[in-house]
């Protein structure tokens, strides 16, 4: 079976009434998580992008707190965990600047536990390789967050 175009769909909805468009709607939440959260940020958290930052980062946070230093791996299990937590929820907002912040706050909580003066490769090029991703989204961003977050990557690579 072939999927219908973007443009097929859009013009499929214009002509459907409200109560199909929830009822399509609802159908669509039920199969996936991913849907749900979408939806419920689009509903609840889409006018507050601060207030959900700072939900987010509070969420990495104690995600953070739950990685055991000893053994490595376990540790790179937990950093990589926080990873997906923050690009599968910063990914909602379409906005550079949410996957940016949280990335520099995940790296500042590395820096601050000791994990990149004591730590193997695999965890040390982790964070080396989530700086260089914030340095890419640099050109993008609004100019007095582009020097912010060059402060804190030059803060971060020391």
């Amino acid at each position: 079976m072939k999927a219908a175009t973007l443009h097929q769909i859009k013009k499929e909805l214009e002509t459907s009434s409200p109560k199909r468009i929830m009822d399509l709607t609802l159908r669509l939440i039920k199969y996936k998580t991913e849907n749900k959260e979408l939806i419920s940020y689009l509903l609840f958290d889409e006018d507050d992008l601060a207030g959900y930052i700072a939900d987010l980062r509070d969420e990495v946070s104690v995600l953070f707190d739950d990685i055991h230093p000893f053994p490595p791996y376990q540790t790179k299990r937990g950093v990589r965990k926080a990873l997906k937590f923050i690009s599968r929820y910063s990914k909602y907002t379409n906005a550079k600047e949410t996957e940016s912040e949280l990335l520099l706050h995940l790296c500042s909580l590395m820096k601050q536990n000791g994990m990149i003066r004591n730590s193997n490769k695999v965890i040390s090029g982790i964070y080396y390789k989530q700086l260089e991703k914030v340095e890419k989204m640099l050109p993008v961003l609004h100019e007095e967050l582009q020097y912010d977050y060059k402060q804190k990557i030059e803060y971060l690579r020391k």
